[in-house]
C-alpha cells in the first residue's frame, strides 16, 4: 500500500517553538526544518548545534548547542 496524505497540517505533537536570539521573533518548526552542524572543538571534543533559519532576520535561531 502506498503512503496516503490525510492532512497536510503538521500534527501538534511534533510542532516545536523557539525564539530567535537576534530579533526576538517566536518561531514554530517541525523536525524537517532543523539544520545541524557536527564537528570537534579545538581540544578534540564534540562540538555542534541545531538551528532553524529565522524568516524575519535571516539569522540562526539556535535550538540546541553542545
Amino acid at each position: 500500500m502506498a503512503v496516503k496524505i490525510i492532512n497536510e497540517t503538521p500534527d501538534p505533537e511534533i510542532v516545536k517553538r523557539v525564539t530567535c536570539g537576534k530579533c526576538g521573533t517566536r518561531l514554530e518548526y517541525v523536525p524537517n526544518d532543523v539544520k545541524s552542524y557536527h564537528g570537534t572543538d579545538y581540544s578534540g571534543g564534540p562540538d555542534g548545534q541545531e538551528w532553524v533559519d529565522c524568516p524575519k532576520c535571516g539569522k540562526k535561531a539556535i535550538i540546541r548547542a553542545w
